[in-house]
């Protein structure tokens, strides 16, 4: 790494927000060049969030203050089928309204961190269900299902530790990591 660290990633790296880069050189000398739009991503169980969220609510503060762009991503869409991670049983279906209920609550939230509008470096919510809702089943498969292989979809540690435990493991929930890529 060159010795013109940018202030940014020496920060996230002190806070240990940042453990490794595939690219760092290559991060750092973008981040001195242009503005960097980053994202995190939040599923709509909740009308709140718990601590485990706040470092990537950090991230995305410390990229807005330094001038970079934070995209928000609610995952309207994927929380319609529920993240089977760290669940020893089927997460209960929310309705579409309750779903709505969480997502208006978050937004709320995310404002008191972030600056939103329509600025080069301004905040954006993105909900992915305005994509994955148009998508066709069929479709789906072809243009998308054809690029994850079920073997290392079997060797996740949310599916693996469902199958030992003889844990039911719907196929909605199966799916819910092809959505959410």
């Amino acid at each position: 790494m060159t010795a013109n660290i940018s202030p940014l990633i020496q920060d996230l790296k002190n806070r240990g927000f940042m453990q490794d880069c595939t690219d760092l050189e290559g991060l750092n000398e973008c981040m001195g060049k242009q503005i960097v739009t980053a994202y995190a991503g939040f599923d709509c169980t909740g009308p709140s969030l718990h601590v485990g969220h706040l470092m990537s609510i950090m991230i995305l503060r410390r990229l807005q203050k330094n001038g970079h762009k934070p995209i928000v991503l609610l995952g309207g869409g994927t929380t319609k089928v529920g993240d089977p991670s760290g669940k020893d049983e089927t997460r209960k279906m929310l309705s579409d309204k309750d779903i709505q209920k969480n997502m208006d609550a978050l937004r709320g939230v995310f404002g008191r961190f972030l600056t939103f509008g329509d600025g080069p470096t301004d905040a954006v919510m993105v909900n992915n269900d305005d994509w994955l809702s148009g998508l066709g089943y069929i479709e789906f498969l072809r243009e998308y299902g054809r690029h994850f292989s079920v073997n290392r979809m079997m060797s996740f540690d949310s599916v693996k530790l469902r199958l030992e435990r003889e844990q039911n493991l719907s196929f909605i929930e199966f799916n819910y990591m092809i959505l959410q890529a």
